[in-house]
């Protein structure tokens, strides 16, 4: 930094090794909502389908391979967006050598790059159980799934030549082991648009900060041994659920959902929530002739979105 000079060619690696060095140590929990992905295109169509059927007894298949349709569910589209941010800095810090205001300018905008996708990142949950809510920049946008409800609704139709049949995904029980236990055997209850059960296996428990400690109790801590009671029993039942479920931790669900609580197959999530990079954010710097100063910009192109409501269960918990 003592080297600095006006010069993008000293500039430009500078900024960049500030921008990695704040971006390393920050956790992200992109990859643990959802099946990151690239895209290739402007958008990407992904067209649902329903139930495999089940396999069929030669004798009943006319001694020959019995051949069963897969119906088509719901088309979803996901439109890859432009998202951009920068920093000013004058020549007179370069030349004055201001270091802390030069680096607390690229550090910030290495941190509102993150904030930004980590925000957008629980937009799902946030706004789960309403057709639009607000997005990472407090502005309304539409939150409805592939077949026109909320991704946690009590009347998600089976297929779209179906809506007389419907299941829910939807409660509003306060996080307890009770809780989780019922919600569990509800998803393991689901049924595919044949009516099969789709062998669901909730074995991941999203919570904000404040739900934590509950649900810690419930999943037990990670590599600690423990002895294995129901939270709260007094006859130190058996705790089945330790171990058995992974607990994330999310700071960024907002302040007032923070009672609420989702259950999630982490198998399925990784199936039906699609996070898809279609440039991957790049910074980069240019000085301007005439105002003496250097940008710095970062700039990238992604899209998110679930494709089916079946990887979760949401609780709308009201106070």
């Amino acid at each position: 930094m003592t080297a600095l000079n006006w010069d993008p060619n000293v500039l430009e690696p500078i900024f960049k090794e500030l921008y990695a060095l704040e971006m390393k140590n920050k956790k992200d929990f992109i990859p643990l909502l959802y099946n990151v992905t690239d895209s290739n295109k402007s958008m990407e169509s992904y067209i649902g389908v329903g139930g495999e059927g089940l396999m069929e007894e030669w004798g009943h298949s006319n001694n020959q391979v019995y051949y069963e349709d897969v119906d088509q569910l719901w088309e979803k589209i996901i439109k890859n967006r432009k998202f951009s941010d920068g920093r000013i800095i004058e020549r007179d810090f370069i030349d004055d050598l201001k270091l802390t205001e030069i680096k607390r300018r690229i550090t910030s905008l290495a941190d509102a790059v993150y904030k930004t996708q980590q925000l957008q990142a629980v937009e799902f949950l946030n706004n789960g159980f309403d057709a639009t809510g607000p997005n990472w920049r407090s502005r309304t946008d539409s939150y409805l799934g592939p077949d026109g409800k909320p991704l946690f609704a009590a009347d998600h139709p089976y297929s779209p030549i179906n809506n007389t049949d419907v299941q829910s995904n939807l409660g509003n029980s306060p996080l307890t082991i009770d809780s989780w236990d019922e919600t569990a055997v509800k998803m393991q209850e689901w049924v595919d648009d044949k009516g099969n059960i789709m062998a669901v296996i909730p074995d991941t428990l999203i919570v904000a900060p404040y739900n934590a400690r509950a649900a810690f109790k419930i999943a037990g801590l990670p590599d600690a041994d423990l002895p294995k009671y129901e939270p709260g029993s007094n006859n130190f039942d058996a705790n089945m659920y330790m171990g058995n479920i992974k607990v994330v931790v999310n700071p960024f669900i907002h302040p007032s959902k923070r009672k609420n609580w989702y259950a999630v197959d982490s198998a399925r999530l990784r199936q039906f929530n699609i996070w898809q990079w279609r440039r991957k954010v790049e910074n980069g710097t240019m000085t301007d002739f005439d105002t003496e100063s250097t940008k710095h910009k970062a700039i990238g192109r992604w899209a998110y979105g679930f494709t089916n409501y079946s990887f979760a269960f949401g609780h709308k918990v009201v106070d």
